[in-house]
């Protein structure tokens, strides 16, 4: 049962300004800034304080990431039905693991 979500805005531990994430494109296997510099803020639903930044990705950054997508194919579509059944419950098992950090980054 997941644990129980909190009831005030005060049963939240907000980060500072010090430790906020920021978050960048995922491409090829690795984080890379956006090619435009440019970052959003994240606020937190209730009370609007500034909880991270998230990468604000031009054209460009989605050509490269649809192209290191279409690279990354040919490898994937080699590998067994069985294969990447394992990849996708162990990914699974990792979301299941961490729900309550990633519910917290969402909420």
């Amino acid at each position: 049962m997941p644990p129980a979500a909190p009831t005030t805005d005060n049963d939240y531990d907000l980060p500072n300004e010090e430790n906020l994430a920021t978050v960048d494109n995922f491409i090829s296997g690795k984080f890379v800034p956006p090619s435009s510099g440019n970052y959003m803020p994240v606020t937190s639903p209730p009370n609007s304080s500034k909880i991270g930044t998230v990468a604000l990705s031009t054209k460009s950054d989605v050509d490269d990431a649809v192209a290191a997508a279409k690279a990354a194919l040919p490898s994937w579509s080699r590998l067994t039905v069985k294969s990447r059944a394992a990849i996708m419950l162990k990914f699974h098992a990792l979301v299941r693991e961490n729900a309550r950090e990633l519910a917290e980054l969402i909420v």
